[in-house]
């Protein structure tokens, strides 16, 4: 029997998203609670500071104009399965996952009622958002240790599985800012199978049906292994400066593009316009 695919839209934001002035990107997930009045739940899982991250997005949201914004705070793995949580996640149009660890995210969500709650909401038409490590999270295998600041340069990686809302990616968040173009090469020469989806702050990709366009300030980096002929990267040599040929890399910008089922950058409407 084949598989369902979801219907939702998942928002992956590189962090450090506007909550001042514009405040684009989280208007998108605003909106997404707005267009049915819909309640939108705030994980704050992932971060160290729960109750500061609940009270700052809550009122950006609220601001926004989304009418019902609530929050599930996510310490412990039973209380992933408290009923008044799964409750909330039921009623669910939107769901946010605050940044913080991904690991913490993981351990306290992954295979939890509260989990199985984000999976029926995608599958039926929801929105799941997330930010810096929440957005890292929503990735089949996930990335996580060392920066890699210099590009050229492939280190040994540490990288658990994620919460699987999209497969066959591995996600990397605050990505120009920090320098992290060098790990994530390590993670698509460890699999190619992955394809590496490296974001900048303040910058969203949004998900929609196989296909993602990017909003914001800053770049989307699309890295493509699957056509590479030769890696350095070795059990006995996980790190140092590396040999990696026919990789391909894409950098998308606000408006841009990208076809995930066929590894390939879309021309829109306007790019064809202007070229």
């Amino acid at each position: 029997m084949r598989e369902m695919q979801p219907t939702g839209t998942l928002i992956l934001i590189g962090g450090y998203e506007d909550k001042h002035q514009e405040r684009a990107i989280l208007q998108q997930v605003a909106q997404a609670a707005i267009r049915d009045d819909g309640l939108l739940v705030i994980i704050t899982a992932a971060s160290g500071y729960p109750e500061e991250r609940a009270e700052e997005y809550t009122s950006v949201f609220t601001a926004l104009g989304a009418r019902q914004v609530d929050v599930l705070h996510c310490t412990t793995r039973d209380q992933a399965s408290d009923a008044e949580h799964i409750e909330k996640l039921r009623h669910a149009t939107v769901v946010f996952l605050t940044g913080g660890d991904q690991v913490r995210l993981t351990s306290m969500l992954g295979g939890s009622p509260a989990f199985h709650c984000l999976q029926d909401l995608y599958a039926r038409g929801g929105t799941i958002a997330g930010t810096s490590a929440g957005a890292a999270a929503m990735s089949s295998t996930m990335l996580f240790g060392r920066k890699g600041d210099k590009v050229h340069q492939l280190f040994s990686l540490e990288m658990a599985p994620g919460l699987g809302l999209l497969s066959d990616v591995v996600i990397d968040s605050h990505f120009g800012e920090r320098g992290r173009l060098g790990r994530l090469l390590g993670a698509v020469a460890q699999n190619p199978r992955n394809l590496g989806l490296g974001i900048d702050e303040d910058t969203a990709l949004i998900v929609q049906g196989g296909t993602f366009h990017v909003i914001g300030r800053g770049a989307v980096y699309v890295i493509d292994g699957s056509a590479i002929s030769f890696a350095s990267l070795t059990e006995d040599q996980p790190e140092g400066i590396g040999s990696i040929y026919d990789l391909k890399l894409h950098i998308l910008a606000h408006g841009a593009e990208y076809d995930l089922k066929q590894r390939r950058p879309r021309l829109t409407p306007e790019q064809l316009q202007s070229g």
